[in-house]
């Protein structure tokens, strides 16, 4: 095999393509400053102002995201005094890690006509003569709840980022972290578990292919985990843990330069992982469509699912930490409970 064919084949390779090329770590970098151009753009064009402009006006000024990108990479990073620098620069990492990670196990297409599944995991995973042994049995038949398990360690590099800064303001935005995570993750599990009980499976690529949108088949389920992707990736109104106007920036207070980068992306990154999972279980991941236009599709749903989650920065005020627990506990979990008997019910009539 000549060298342009050696890399041709391992670079359209599902499991290298998906997770580097697209819609892996050059896509959603490039994805990351679209967002906050769209974020910036759409919230002034909401509130009367004018927004990025000055560079590169014709095309609406998204040329400043570059060059905020830019500034921002090449700025020095002031490590404080009486810190661990070692913890104090890998938290941002492992942060990032941990909010991007999940993308290795949600399924984004099929590959016919063998009906493989387009994911890190390739066809071997879903050959019924092949034994892909315990591993690759959870990958495939659990991988909604291991999309979710991973997403959920999110929480814990936040508080461990906010502690190695020592800060005062770093600390009270952990903790809204945790008051957060302990009543999002609630509502975002059993919304999922209704969509399990409705489809009778945990396997996404399954609840695809019933053919049935999640979001037709259980709306009050959808709205859920749309509610508890925004809370679990810090979108507003619940941009709680950061709170610019009484808290700096939150856990992030003390970062600069490119380890600043990293903390603002670890949330967009999270929250286009959720998108991800929001387009497969609820509109319909890649159908019509098969192989790479599926995929195409697949991420098309997700952006434009995470970009109306940004958009809610532009009609929406911060709630106080107060409210939006008062909010998980008090309105969302029956409406969980709810959620969970519409699963039963239509699971047993409907899909069955």
């Amino acid at each position: 095999m000549d060298i342009l064919g050696l890399l041709r084949f391992y670079i359209l390779y599902p499991s290298f393509f998906v997770t580097v090329i697209f819609p892996g770590l050059v896509f959603t970098l490039l994805l990351l400053l679209v967002t906050i151009w769209f974020e910036r753009k759409a919230a002034a064009r909401v509130q009367m102002r004018i927004g990025p402009y000055y560079a590169s006006k014709r095309l609406g000024g998204i040329l400043q995201l570059v060059a905020d990108a830019v500034k921002f990479v090449f700025s020095e990073i002031i490590i404080p005094n009486e810190v661990n620098p070692t913890l104090y620069a890998l938290a941002p990492v492992l942060m990032v890690i941990a909010s991007f990670l999940p993308i290795a196990v949600i399924p984004l297409s099929v590959i016919p006509p063998s009906g493989s599944v387009f994911s890190i995991y390739f066809k071997d995973f879903y050959d019924p003569d092949i034994n892909a042994g315990v591993i690759a049995g959870l990958f495939v038949n659990y991988n909604l709840l291991l999309v979710l398990a991973i997403e959920s360690v999110y929480p814990i590099f936040v508080v461990l980022l906010a502690w190695s800064t020592n800060n005062r303001f770093a600390v009270v935005g952990a903790v809204r972290e945790t008051y957060l995570s302990v009543s999002y993750d609630v509502i975002l599990l059993m919304s999922t578990l209704a969509m399990a009980l409705e489809y009778h499976t945990l396997d996404i690529a399954k609840i695809v292919s019933y053919g049935i949108p999640g979001i037709v088949a259980n709306p009050l389920a959808a709205f859920l985990f749309f509610v508890a992707m925004l809370m679990g990736s810090s979108r507003f109104p619940f941009d709680i843990s950061e709170a610019e106007t009484e808290l700096v920036i939150g856990p992030y207070t003390e970062y600069s330069g490119f380890l600043f980068v990293l903390t603002m992306a670890g949330s967009y990154v999270g929250n286009f992982i959720y998108a991800l999972v929001f387009a497969d279980v609820f509109l319909w991941g890649w159908y019509p469509l098969s192989g790479f236009p599926g995929l195409v599709l697949t991420v098309l749903k997700a952006v434009i699912v995470l970009f109306f989650a940004t958009f809610m920065r532009s009609v929406y005020a911060r709630y106080r930490v107060d409210q939006a627990l008062r909010g998980s506990w008090k309105y969302l979990l029956p409406l969980a409970f709810a959620s969970l008997i519409l699963g039963m019910v239509v699971g047993y009539v409907w899909i069955r």
